[in-house]
């Protein structure tokens, strides 16, 4: 899919997902697209999981994420609650 050459990819990806069938499937995108609203659309509106590269230049999220004291954990069990 073509971007605008006056945005970025970031209101795309939602366009190139939503004819895709990805509930419970895990979506991999790079650290542009770690951006809350892509989160959510993610989880709540085509029911799939994520995972995002987190970047220095995001201090306050690596360090949430630092805070949970976890060496690893799994993509959110939503689609099985």
């Amino acid at each position: 899919m073509a971007v605008d050459e006056k945005t970025n990819e970031i209101p795309t990806l939602p366009q190139l997902l939503d004819p895709l069938p990805i509930a419970g499937a895990v979506v991999t995108a790079d650290a542009l697209h770690t951006q809350v609203e892509t989160a959510r659309y993610l989880v709540e509106d085509k029911k799939a999981d994520y995972l995002f590269t987190v970047k220095d230049n995001q201090p306050t999220l690596r360090e949430d994420i630092a805070d949970l004291g976890l060496p690893a954990f799994s993509p959110s069990a939503h689609h099985r609650r």
